[in-house]
């Protein structure tokens, strides 16, 4: 059997802390969605979603959404809710072992169904692909998408939304009943508060409700327009994740809720696909995170990459942007080389009242030697190497080796600093400050990469997470005239194991994706500037081809003073400025809407530039391999030879 777990053990590290730690730190639900990879050589997609290798003692506790029935069976992944009272029995019984291959934990919420889509057969139409008719369409998945906006409209009363998926509570709006709302003239608050979240009376962050929200500006800028219906402008598809799939940093992550918007897209995509056409999909997912294998090997990544490559056959061809991130100067990616003897230390620095646990992975090539071992500013400790095995910690500590088929990882967790008020089980408290973590080997050499999880709390929402970081004193973080050092500078002999280096996104490292980068906006086109906080690669490169670059930049500053690109403000009229990678990527997605085609040709963007001011050493991991020539602005990796 295939697995990525060397043991023959399903990987699923997350989902094992949430057991162990009793659900203490995550939100109320009564189901866990689980992204899941499971070996379609072995089991068909149909026979998975029906839940027929399980137990009859587990059935109760497992549920596939329909819409998977749909799905090409040699996908081999699919989402799954576990009910979360159940989850330890049915993870440890056989079944489950024996056809799970890896499981990615997003937050507990309520299970939603769709109905299953009207989907033509792509056999049934009679044209070639040379002869079919093109159309295209931008899909968005994010959180707080203002559909009523002029700017998603073809005229003052025709919505380009055709279809909209709210995950939370989990309803589909379709244009006929966005167009049904807005024509009562009674505004889009009425809108909103009819059929769009915006009850003041349920708890929980409401993103309608401000004057700028994420999703509303990220769709402007990848497909938005004023109102006119010559010409023709792509219809869109939405996708609106729940609040606390994006902003709550208790260990959750958004995998699972984006890959029911990825496959809602695509199913969504084949229905709306008129006989003999090819309808074109680009999708914008504006969201980015720290921790992963920054190979490509991850299970999201890999899922995007087999999307990307089965959806031309369904004559629905899908390209996915992705944000570079933001996490340059954020600290929280450290790199050595370990060997025998005193090993490497590394300071890990906890924020006094931190109401979140703080999660760090170390990767290594599978088969090292390697301890780690996991200090408290008290003193307290806990090793644990590659041959050991995990002994329940008084104290709170969580440290596990999780073996997978080229790199593994040690997943260290800490608890909170402070109490959480709001919890509703009881849960350790740590001290702030440095915690130290010592790696150590016996083999004559090792490598390692260490990234710990994004754990702040979003704008605007109540304050819960705050960053954990690297804090290295040989880590320079200021120039001598007082602005942030905007790269690494190897050739000074710097002693810091703190990188800027390979901080590009954990979801961004794919074979299939795009990935942006931001860039500040000048004058003189080739004398632009990456952006400070715009995550980039490295010049590492692993088992799976590497810590990638960023494909291109796109501007998302104007000067110092003037930061952020200017989108639509939740409310029609409003205009609101957002930096930022997530405001990068959807400038590409609109290029593309734009610029793609059936017979594959793009022509370069005009807006990517990138100054010569940028190291040389850096230039192929800022955006590609590029940025090192001078004269007109290149793509960053030529798009024809992109699969």
């Amino acid at each position: 059997m295939a697995t990525h777990g060397i043991t023959g053990v399903p990987v699923h590290p997350y989902l094992d802390w949430a057991i162990e730690t009793q659900f203490a730190h995550l939100r109320p639900g009564e189901w866990l969605p689980l992204l899941v990879e499971f070996d379609p050589k072995r089991m068909s997609q149909a026979r998975f979603v029906s839940c027929g290798w399980l137990d009859d003692s587990s059935k109760d506790d497992v549920r596939v959404p329909r819409i998977f029935e749909d799905l090409p069976d040699r996908l081999g992944f699919s989402v799954l809710f576990l009910r979360k009272t159940s989850a330890e029995l049915v993870v440890q019984r056989a079944r489950w072992k024996q056809t799970i291959l890896r499981a990615e934990m997003g937050p507990p919420s309520a299970f939603f169904e769709l109905e299953k889509l009207p989907i033509a057969p792509v056999e049934e139409d009679d044209a070639d692909d040379a002869d079919c008719q093109c159309r295209l369409a931008v899909a968005v998945i994010d959180e707080g998408i203002g559909f009523a906006n002029l700017r998603f409209r073809k005229t003052s009363m025709l919505t380009r939304i055709e279809f909209l998926l709210r995950q939370d509570p989990g309803i589909e709006l379709t244009a006929a009943a966005i167009d049904a709302e807005v024509a009562k003239g009674e505004g889009e608050d009425s809108v909103y508060r009819s059929i769009g979240g915006l009850d003041m009376s349920v708890e929980g962050y409401k993103p309608l409700a401000h004057r700028h929200a994420h999703g509303t500006h990220v769709l402007d800028l990848a497909s938005g327009y004023d109102p006119n219906p010559l010409p023709a402008r792509p219809p869109i598809i939405g996708v609106d994740m729940p609040e606390y799939a994006v902003g709550d940093p208790a260990g959750a992550t958004l995998e699972a809720h984006a890959t029911l918007g990825l496959f809602y897209i695509w199913l969504r995509a084949m229905a709306m696909r008129r006989p003999n056409e090819i309808l074109l999909v680009v999708v914008n997912l504006s969201y980015a995170i720290h921790q992963g294998p920054h190979d490509g090997s991850s299970e999201f990544e890999e899922l995007m990459d087999a999307l990307i490559a089965l959806s031309p056959l369904t004559r629905t061809p899908i390209r996915i942007v992705l944000p570079a991130g933001n996490f340059r100067q954020s600290r929280a990616h450290a790199t050595a080389v370990v060997v025998p003897g005193p090993g490497q230390s590394l300071a890990w620095r906890l924020q006094p009242c931190d109401l979140a646990p703080s999660f760090m992975e170390i990767w290594f090539r599978t088969g090292a030697n390697l301890s780690v071992t996991l200090t408290s500013p008290s003193g307290a400790t806990q090793t644990l190497s590659t041959a050991g095995s995990a002994a329940p910690d008084p104290s709170g500590f969580w440290i596990r080796h999780v073996p997978e088929a080229a790199r593994s990882r040690f997943l260290l967790n800490v608890p909170p600093t402070a109490a959480d008020p709001w919890a509703i089980v009881p849960h350790p408290v740590v001290p702030s400050g440095i915690w130290t973590v010592l790696v150590k080997t016996t083999d004559p050499s090792v490598h390692f990469d260490a990234w710990i999880k994004r754990g702040e709390t979003l704008g605007g929402r109540r304050a819960k997470g705050r960053q954990s970081y690297f804090d290295d004193p040989a880590y320079i973080r200021f120039e001598p005239n007082g602005r942030l050092r905007q790269f690494d500078v190897p050739w000074t002999g710097s002693a810091s194991y703190v990188r800027r280096q390979g901080t590009i996104s954990g979801l961004a490292t794919g074979r299939r994706t795009y990935v942006i980068g931001a860039h500040r906006r000048d004058a003189n086109p080739f004398d632009q500037m990456p952006a400070a906080y715009s995550s980039q690669g490295s010049s590492r490169f692993g088992p799976g081809g590497g810590i990638r670059s960023p494909d291109m930049l796109a501007p998302c500053e104007d000067a110092f003073t003037c930061p952020g690109a200017l989108g639509a403000g939740t409310r029609s009229g409003a205009r609101v400025a957002m930096n930022g990678t997530s405001a990068a990527a959807p400038q590409w997605t609109r290029y593309l809407a734009e610029n793609w085609t059936c017979t594959g040709t793009l022509p370069p963007p005009t807006f990517y530039a990138v100054s010569p001011r940028v190291p040389f050493m850096d230039r192929p991991l800022v955006a590609g391999s590029g940025v090192a020539r001078l004269g007109p602005p290149p793509i960053g990796r030529v798009w024809k030879n992109r699969p």
